[in-house]
């Protein structure tokens, strides 16, 4: 992935989980849906943090405290599980245009709002 792609997905995904979705909810969804995809795939949280890159002390934590992983943590564990983000985010089946068509039309909004970070990182220099 480019760097611009995940910078992009980076800002997309912070301001849906923090303006539309409540953290803590979103948190116990995302694992609710990680543990269904483990039992339906027949696996084991295990298998889903070693093939991930995760140590299982750390995904087991996660876990049981209900803490949300990083982006790519949670892409790691997506691909894992060979589902998507969005999916163990939300647990519905999504058709992928519409996310897309979504972060289209917000492209000009976190180009500003990059460039006024970027500004403001340069003004800090």
């Amino acid at each position: 992935m480019s760097t611009i792609f995940l910078s992009i997905w980076t800002y997309f995904w912070i301001f849906s989980s923090k303006i539309f979705l409540d953290m803590n909810d979103d948190a116990s969804l995302f694992w609710e849906t990680v543990k269904k995809e483990i039992k339906r795939q027949n696996t084991t949280q295990e298998w889903v943090a070693m093939n991930s890159g995760i140590s299982f002390n750390t995904f087991q934590g996660w876990i049981s405290k209900g803490i949300f992983p990083r982006v790519n943590e949670a892409i790691r564990i997506a691909g894992s599980l060979n589902t998507s983000v969005e999916y163990l985010v939300n647990g519905a089946i999504q058709n992928n245009k519409k996310p897309i068509e979504i972060i289209c039309q917000q492209l000009p909004k976190i180009q500003e709002n990059l460039d006024s970070i970027k500004e403001a990182i340069k003004q800090l220099q």
